[in-house]
């Protein structure tokens, strides 16, 4: 039964400190052979007055969006045909590759997101970003998508489509 806790400064609000729960259990029972409900996460909090980094007092930064949510929001701006919306969600770097392995753009993009109906997404958090796997389907065909989200926006794109 593992214990994990962890230290932060008061100020996060109650769903960013329920998702971080959630995030440690789920690193822990990665690596060790435990049952969710044996998980146990403790959240310790301090005043910033009680708070101190290299002598300076500090304060909580902000909690990053859920990944999906970013994912969400770009495929929603993607289906509503708002490039401007879509383009804002990506970082400067974005690279995008159709289910060929070839590059596209953010226009072509947005032309193929038309009918697409999204089933689930799932994260999966590795040391310098997080994935989000998105199954949906278009017309008769199931799609599987992976977005790497790098801080607030989306760095890379892939697709694959079973027929």
């Amino acid at each position: 039964m593992p214990v994990i806790e962890t230290t932060l400064i008061e100020g996060y609000d109650a769903e960013t400190k329920t998702r971080l729960m959630k995030g440690m259990a789920r690193v822990v029972r990665s690596v060790i052979a435990a049952v969710p409900e044996g998980t146990i996460t403790v959240i310790r909090e301090v005043s910033p007055s009680s708070y101190a980094r290299g002598g300076i007092p500090r304060v909580p930064g902000p909690p990053l969006p859920p990944a999906a949510d970013v994912v969400s929001a770009f495929a929603k701006a993607l289906s509503e045909g708002d490039q401007g919306k879509a383009a804002a969600l990506l970082t400067p770097e974005f690279a995008a590759t159709d289910a060929r392995g070839a590059s596209v753009d953010l226009a072509a993009m947005m032309k193929s997101a038309a009918g697409r109906a999204y089933l689930r997404f799932d994260e999966s958090v590795n040391d310098e970003d997080v994935l989000v796997f998105a199954e949906g389907t278009a017309g008769a065909a199931r799609f599987i998508e992976r977005f790497t989200i790098s801080g607030r926006l989306i760095s890379a794109y892939a697709i694959w489509i079973a027929q």
